[in-house]
């Protein structure tokens, strides 16, 4: 798991957000959560507003435990990404963690396990 929802300026097409949301699917795997493909999640939500101006923003909601390397290493991903994709520089993407106990986690009914790093 991550929760990932990253708001875009109103108007961007269907294509450019798949293209935003296959590409954060791939950095999260790269950076934040490699053994996982089950519990990650990205949407892409629209907005008002502008970019530079509150957009686009990032919200991440996770289990406790990635050290802040994993974190730094979403967030330059994903900016990369916005970059690309809507010509976004890395200081107007703003992202907020919100890590809550896994039990807080729920998926098909049940709670999600703790989450450990892959090598463990």
């Amino acid at each position: 798991m991550p929760l990932i929802r990253i708001d875009v300026p109103e108007g961007i097409s269907s294509n450019i957000k798949k293209e935003i949301h296959t590409r954060v699917r791939e950095v999260v795997l790269k950076t934040l959560a490699p053994k996982e493909v089950k519990y990650d999640y990205v949407s892409i939500r629209e907005s008002f507003g502008f970019i530079g101006d509150g957009l686009p923003v990032i919200d991440v909601d996770l289990r406790p435990g990635r050290d802040a390397r994993r974190k730094k290493a979403l967030v330059d991903g994903i900016s990369e990404v916005l970059k690309e994709t809507l010509n976004v520089s890395k200081e107007d993407v703003y992202c907020l963690f919100r890590e809550t106990p896994a039990h807080n986690h729920y998926t098909g009914g049940d709670p999600l396990p703790e989450w450990v790093p892959s090598d463990e």
